[in-house]
């Protein structure tokens, strides 16, 4: 169905108190390898198109959420929003504005244009690049190169057109000692050309594969007490992913948060900063689900809780102005040298873990890499642990800088007197 006929169905039914209609036009690339021989290479355009319905009923407020289908015509879309209808009206939220209050359309005119063939052949190029070892090689490799155009709607007539790009790459590298072969496995992600950048990913997660296959396990081993232990990737996601989410709106009405405005995080003044767009963060969007326009909102400021923050229900409830949903964290603050002290850097875990309620972090570590003072030794096989909110107060932060999908700032988070067991 043609968007007019969508929208035309959805302001005809007055059993709804209000809409939203988002529309993603997805325009994409992929090439498949086996080792270094490309399989598939296909171009793939995709539309999905989804509709949020609400029903005020009695004091609650009830959403369900419909999907568009090619085979939808006016008579099975007006069935599925009756269903939806039904569907909401078993919700029994505490009424909330279903539709936050949006006072501009943001409009993306003038767009750079990609030639994603020619992008996923230079991806390529810039992995096989970094493939230059006789011991390793990448076993599989998958590129994905897209540009999304999202088209919302909803019925206060807010009409937002913004596009994203997007380069992807999935890789399992293999790495080949006398007694076994030893596989690892990335996925990286960013919205920034730089091929550059790729080759050195791709680099360094081939030497970690070599690493894990000459990695000593902790008894053989004697390491120094108070060890400083640098955490990368997915467990500093998940750190500052835990602490955004403590304070936000959600958080605080159902009281699962341990911090409230004012309370320190932590000793080091840092600042924790959302973003809706960071230059090569490919979560970047200026526009949230709901379709509130996006600003910049700092929740953390010299180590304590500025504010809080969240969606138009919560922020209802608390009576708070809502911030929207903002996608990406950018960490800053007092920058630490530990290059010459004796460290350990966790470059692997099999599965990082954090319990939001009791503070445990930390899980089995699959490679990991100890300074000696000297020389870095690659360790295997044992497990760290410690409690997030107390290990938090004292945490330091690299002087390198990396992005994540998410996140922008230090490539580590520095660590005392975390358990090494």
């Amino acid at each position: 169905m043609k968007t007019q006929d969508i929208l035309k169905c959805l302001k005809a039914n007055k059993n709804l108190s209000a809409y939203q209609l988002i529309e993603n036009e997805k325009d994409s690339r992929e090439l498949f390898y086996v080792l270094d021989h490309l399989e598939i290479n296909r171009a793939v355009k995709t539309t999905t198109t989804i509709i949020v319905v609400y029903v005020n009923h009695q004091d609650y407020t009830g959403s369900s959420t419909i999907t568009v289908t090619s085979g939808d015509d006016e008579k099975s879309l007006n069935k599925k929003i009756k269903d939806a209808i039904v569907k909401a009206k078993a919700v029994k939220n505490a009424y909330y504005p279903a539709l936050p209050e949006i006072k501009e359309n943001i409009v993306d005119k003038n767009q750079d244009k990609y030639d994603l063939n020619s992008i996923a052949n230079n991806v390529a190029k810039a992995v096989f690049k970094a493939n230059k070892y006789d011991s390793g090689w990448l076993n599989s490799t998958e590129i994905f190169v897209s540009t999304i155009r999202t088209k919302f709607f909803d019925s206060n007539n807010v009409k937002h057109d913004v596009r994203k790009f997007n380069i992807s790459v999935e890789v399992i590298p293999t790495w080949a000692n006398s007694k076994e072969e030893i596989e690892l496995y990335k996925w990286y992600e960013t919205s920034d050309i730089n091929y550059s950048e790729i080759t050195k990913e791709i680099d360094e997660l081939l030497l970690n594969a070599k690493d894990r296959s000459e990695a000593k396990k902790l008894k053989d081993v004697k390491l120094p007490k108070d060890l400083k232990v640098l955490v990368k990737n997915d467990m500093l996601d998940l750190i500052l992913d835990t602490f955004a989410e403590d304070i936000n709106l959600r958080s605080v009405f159902y009281k699962q948060n341990h911090y409230n405005k004012n309370d320190l995080v932590s000793d080091n003044k840092l600042s924790l900063t959302l973003k809706p767009v960071v230059k090569g963060c490919s979560a970047s969007s200026k526009i949230d689900n709901n379709g509130m326009v996006l600003k910049n909102t700092k929740i953390i400021s010299d180590g304590k809780v500025k504010k809080l923050w969240g969606d138009n229900r919560f922020a209802y409830y608390l009576k708070q102005d809502p911030t929207g949903n903002i996608p990406v964290k950018e960490l800053d603050g007092e920058r630490f040298d530990y290059s010459k002290d004796k460290h350990l850097i966790i470059e692997n875990f099999s599965s990082p873990q954090l319990d939001e309620a009791s503070g445990y972090w930390g899980g089995e570590v699959r490679l990991a890499k100890y300074f000696d003072g000297k020389k870095y030794i690659p360790l295997t096989s044992f497990s760290i642990s410690g409690n997030i909110y107390e290990d938090f107060k004292n945490v330091k932060l690299s002087k390198e800088e990396v992005k994540h999908p998410s996140y922008k700032g230090p490539k580590y988070l520095i660590f005392e007197g975390v358990k090494i067991h």
